[in-house]
């Protein structure tokens, strides 16, 4: 018996040594000419109206709102899971919707995943997800709570994404506000 599993586990060492190393992937930064195409994957339902209760317009509708607030420097392009193809060589965020309403303990709660790809190249950006008490009332106040939600950890996902701006992008920036800097002091 201490024979048949002295051999098992030197065969499974074997293997494991012989095993091809990973291949690293590599860090995927953003560059100021990208677009970001942001693909949201849900449990969506499509109705015949589209509008409001169509879960997908405000998720796209907070995520506009966030990108909005932080002044996201890069251009973007929201749209559902599927229904485009990312054109080659451009970044895309992958969100995919876990949770996003009453998770059974009197709370509202979103919860995601977020990665972003390139061409083949896949780095995970994390899970995020926040969480609020429930709010009783009208359609509106409900909607207006989910919302809130949402924005939160979209909110936490955008300081993770704002990691991956190209070092060029904040150079620039720098550079611009110096200049900005020069021509105070010249003009004093």
């Amino acid at each position: 018996m201490k024979i048949v599993s002295f051999l098992s586990s030197f065969l499974a060492l074997a293997c494991l040594c012989a095993a091809k190393p990973k291949k690293d992937v590599p860090y995927i930064y953003l560059r100021p000419t990208d677009t970001l195409y942001i693909q949201v994957m849900d449990s969506v339902y499509m109705n015949s109206s589209m509008g409001e209760t169509d879960r997908f317009h405000r998720i796209e509708k907070t995520l506009e709102d966030v990108f909005e607030d932080i002044n996201f420097p890069l251009a973007y392009k929201i749209e559902r899971f599927g229904a485009q193809q990312t054109p080659p060589n451009q970044p895309r965020l992958d969100l995919t919707i876990f949770k996003w309403g009453d998770n059974g303990l009197s709370e509202v709660e979103a919860r995601f995943s977020a990665s972003i790809k390139r061409d083949y190249n896949r780095n995970k950006l994390g899970i995020f997800f926040t969480r609020s008490p429930s709010v009783f009332g009208g359609y509106d106040r409900v909607i207006r709570a989910h919302n809130e939600v949402m924005e939160e950890a979209i909110a936490e996902m955008v300081v993770e994404l704002n990691t991956r701006l190209s070092v060029g992008l904040l150079e620039e920036e720098k550079e611009v506000e110096a200049e900005g800097e020069d021509d105070v002091s010249e003009s004093e």
